[in-house]
């Protein structure tokens, strides 16, 4: 594994023996001899200071909880610097509670994967990571990404063995995959773990309905990626490429109906706009807006392509 190149940062390796001081008692810490991040701006010459030495191994592993010697990185915040974990739970909890947006889960998900370091077989730990990447992968921004989002929901999810929820979510992902047979396994396991007759009556519609349907054509990853793709076109200004795939999956009106979502109305309402086509905007913009009234940029969009006479 290559080590991440972060701005303003230099490696340190302490001396064989090195210690630094850690809580009220200023109990002395050995710390490894290894290569440890240290930013230039907090240490420009000399020794960095055991402060120094804490603040940039935390704030190094934030960006990167994956880098190489991620775990001896985290087992020296264990033991010398116990705050800054405590710092990471106290996010867990707090991002808990704010609304569902690709930044806050991404800080939960590297908050909760620096925990993981140091309880690799925390089944609690793994089901967490793998529901919310699963959930990451399923938000509009990140759709560009969102096979490496599935991807790594399953590693985490495959390591949590006999939990319904678990298996739930891969199931989930194997049909976003086209993988119906394991999907089918998965979620038959699942309704011999649950004890509520309606969830099993619904999983078991499901179940059928897969088998009736047979192996698809096209996975709705394809056109879940197809989204991205239509998102970094029109970050490029190529809104006319962008609306041919955008209209092209309204037409099989598959993702609408299986994610319904104002953004994909709107997203294809600008691209409309963008190409000239005002009255087919103007019909994207009030489609995001019968799935949600309150969608802001497409009632701002909507009064736009109107004069404000909508």
């Amino acid at each position: 594994m290559t080590t991440p190149l972060a701005e303003n940062y230099f490696f340190w390796s302490p001396e064989p023996g090195k210690t630094v001081c850690a809580g009220p008692d200023q109990e002395e810490i050995p710390v490894p001899n290894i290569p440890l991040p240290i930013k230039t701006d907090l240490c420009e010459s000399g020794e960095p200071t055991d402060d120094v030495i804490g603040t940039c191994i935390y704030d190094y592993l934030r960006q990167f909880p994956e880098c190489p010697l991620n775990r001896e990185y985290a087992e020296i915040l264990r033991d010398a610097y116990p705050h800054y974990l405590a710092d990471l739970g106290s996010q867990i909890v707090m991002l808990d509670h704010k609304d569902v947006e690709a930044p806050y889960v991404k800080r939960k998900i590297v908050s909760m994967q620096i925990l993981l370091l140091l309880d690799p077989d925390n089944k609690g730990l793994l089901l967490q990571l793998g529901l919310n990447f699963y959930e990451l992968g399923l938000m509009f921004p990140e759709l560009p990404e969102c096979r490496k989002h599935f991807t790594r929901a399953m590693r985490y999810l495959s390591a949590v063995d006999n939990d319904a929820s678990a298996l739930n979510c891969l199931a989930r992902i194997d049909y976003l995959m086209g993988d119906f047979p394991k999907a089918i396994t998965r979620w038959g396991q699942v309704r011999g773990m649950v004890d509520d007759p309606a969830v099993r009556t619904a999983i078991s519609a499901q179940i059928e309905s897969l088998e009736a349907l047979g192996e698809p054509e096209r996975p709705l990853l394809q056109d879940l990626e197809d989204i991205g793709s239509a998102m970094q076109l029109m970050a490029g200004n190529d809104h006319d490429q962008a609306k041919l795939i955008l209209e092209k999956l309204e037409e099989e009106n598959i993702i609408p109906i299986q994610f319904p979502n104002p953004d994909f109305y709107y997203m294809l309402g600008i691209c409309r706009e963008k190409t000239g086509d005002l009255a087919g905007a103007f019909c994207s913009y009030n489609d995001a807006l019968q799935l949600a009234p309150e969608h802001q940029p497409s009632i701002e969009a909507r009064d736009r392509v109107t004069g404000g006479n909508s």
